[in-house]
């Protein structure tokens, strides 16, 4: 079931500028905004592929404090 509120028919309508010349269809505009939801897609999939490692800096400061209060008990 379609969201659009526009009858079926205008989905391959002509559009044209005021000079009269063709630009786009609806269909075409309909296959971009598909394309582009695709590629958003790709990218959030990437981007959960992502895995963040703290830094040596921080997992030094850690395994230091751990040390220390082990000692302390």
């Amino acid at each position: 079931m379609s969201n659009s509120t526009l009858p079926f028919s205008t989905v391959n309508c002509t559009v044209t500028n005021p000079e009269g010349k063709k630009t786009t269809t609806m269909q075409e505009n309909t296959e971009l905004a598909r394309e582009e939801r695709q590629q958003n897609l790709f990218t959030l999939q990437a981007l959960d592929t992502v895995q963040y490692a703290p830094r040596t800096s921080t997992l030094i400061a850690i395994f230091d404090y751990a040390q220390s209060v082990k000692e302390e008990h």
